[in-house]
């Protein structure tokens, strides 16, 4: 099955998101990358003009190697740090391919406004269709200080508030601790197939898995695995945001 991940755009003006492409590792080994509707809501909202190397936005782009533009938000496998890095993306050893990297890492680079994310695994547990979402937690920076003094064990459950009032979006969901700690916010592209799937009643289950105690960003604290039930028919981000521009380029 091919791993999907998809490609977000901040407005520097408005501070506004977009979703404004797809990449994915096909079986083939080939990486493909095509835009999203979400682009043309960008363009036409807030003047997006196309990216180097993707300069037509109803193609399909297909190459046996990562493109540019997201190889270069991976770090360089000859540098020092290398190994810490990925101990704090949480991988006990060097994933085999550089798209696991860019999932976790979100493609953070503070020279632009990109932003990468992965679409949720869809998985069978004990016959029951689940999707997993795996992320760091947003927002660290806003909450309250002592909250980055606290360490928590692998494994811990959090739990899920909706922040209906948040003047930024209204689907915003935050995370606290058994303890009521207030520690930030599930990142935004997931929320409303989050919400979605709690107004149709399905549990969900968050846990911390992994807390790097080291100093690190704090967009690189805590990760999380949040497992939700979903019905069968179930397809995350089948919105018209993320429908492929290009023909041919369906899931």
């Amino acid at each position: 099955m091919a791993s999907v991940l998809y490609l977000a755009w901040q407005d520097p003006q408005s501070r506004r998101w977009f979703t404004i492409g797809r990449l994915r590792k096909l079986d083939t080994g080939d990486y493909e990358f095509v835009y999203v509707a979400g682009y043309e809501e960008a363009r036409a909202a807030a003047g997006m003009e196309p990216l180097v190397g993707f300069m037509e936005p109803n193609l399909r782009y297909l190459s046996n190697r990562l493109f540019p533009l997201f190889q270069n938000r991976i770090m360089t496998p000859s540098r020092e740090d290398y190994g810490a890095y990925l101990r704090k993306l949480g991988f006990d050893k060097p994933p085999q391919e550089p798209i696991e990297i860019l999932a976790r890492s979100e493609g953070h680079r503070t020279t632009d406004s990109f932003q990468v994310f992965r679409a949720p695994a869809l998985e069978r547990i004990d016959g029951r269709l689940h999707c997993t979402f795996e992320f760091f937690i947003h927002g660290m920076r806003h909450v309250r200080p002592e909250v980055h003094a606290i360490e928590i064990e692998r494994g811990s459950t959090l739990y899920l508030m909706w922040d209906f009032q948040n003047p930024h979006d209204s689907n915003a969901l935050t995370l606290r601790t058994s303890a009521n700690h207030l520690l930030g916010w599930v990142p935004r592209y997931y929320c409303a197939e989050l919400l979605e799937l709690h107004k149709r009643g399905h549990a969900m289950h968050v846990a911390v898995a992994r807390m790097n105690k080291e100093l690190v960003p704090s967009w690189f604290r805590i990760m999380c695995r949040l497992t939700a039930e979903c019905p069968e028919a179930f397809r995350p981000f089948a919105r018209d945001e993320f429908r492929p521009l290009a023909p041919l380029a369906e899931l």
